[in-house]
């Protein structure tokens, strides 16, 4: 039986959090009800530690960082938001266990403070009720093949620990979807989106990690490398998969979807 017993793509905009979005929450409202959703699903599984990768954060260029850190902090100050602090236990024994699985590929981070990246999704976890140790990994810009990798060796460091583990891979779509998008707008942006969107409906692996750089490049995502990790974690095993929302308000695409291991 594998380590991982569930997995779960969400969005990261800091908007989707009631305390940050207020009013505009009402815009993205088939993402919250999805995140909500994902995670009481979550709240099901019995598990040790949540596995959060961000796209934000210490992201490096040439390895995976994970952070080892025993406690982990983060608010939504920068956001208008600095109440409520979040604080999370970390699990330094799992995040050693991967860098020596994989020490080519990963690096140990100091970093200790959580990016809107890593937070977004956990405020998720927390509304839920879901109260348990995390790891987050930042990603790396390496090739998505490397990155599933990386997914193989987390899940074969936790075996080896005994860890049960959830991963959630934080990921925005393109956000260069209208004029008034933050990045601008391609018209890239919308074919990314629902060319993305077909292949996680389809589960299918070789064509997410093939997808084509220049489609990628035009429309300014984050969500090609955390992917590549969760389905590395996921390699092998018999999967219940499904989009449960893609929404693009704010000229940003959002994707809630969730992975259940059956074996």
């Amino acid at each position: 039986m594998s380590s991982l017993v569930f997995g779960v793509v969400l969005p990261h905009p800091p908007i989707i959090v009631p305390q940050v979005g207020k009013d505009r929450l009402k815009d993205a409202a088939r993402t919250r009800q999805a995140a909500l959703t994902a995670a009481q699903k979550l709240k099901s599984k019995i598990f040790d530690t949540l596995v959060v990768i961000t796209p934000h954060g210490a992201v490096s260029q040439a390895t995976v960082p994970v952070y080892a850190g025993p406690v982990f902090e983060g608010d939504f100050g920068g956001f208008g938001a600095p109440k409520p602090r979040y604080q999370f236990k970390g699990d330094t024994e799992l995040a050693v266990a991967i860098i020596r699985e994989e020490p080519q590929l990963t690096s140990r981070s100091p970093e200790t403070i959580l990016d809107h990246g890593a937070l977004v999704p956990l405020h998720y976890m927390v509304e839920a009720g879901i109260k348990k140790n995390i790891l987050p990994v930042a990603i790396g810009f390496l090739p998505l093949k490397k990155l599933f990798e990386f997914g193989r060796a987390l899940v074969a460091a936790a075996g080896k620990l005994d860890r049960k583990i959830a991963i959630v891979a934080s990921a925005d779509m393109s956000h260069r979807l209208t004029p008034d998008a933050p990045a601008g707008f391609d018209p890239q942006g919308k074919k990314f989106d629902e060319k993305l969107v077909d292949l996680m409906r389809n589960y299918d692996v070789k064509g997410i990690l093939n997808f084509p750089e220049d489609l990628a490049e035009g429309a300014g995502q984050d969500a090609l490398w955390s992917i590549a990790m969760l389905l590395g974690a996921l390699d092998g095993l018999e999967v219940k998969h499904e989009v449960l929302s893609y929404e693009g308000p704010f000229g940003v695409g959002y994707m809630v979807a969730t992975f259940e291991p059956l074996s």
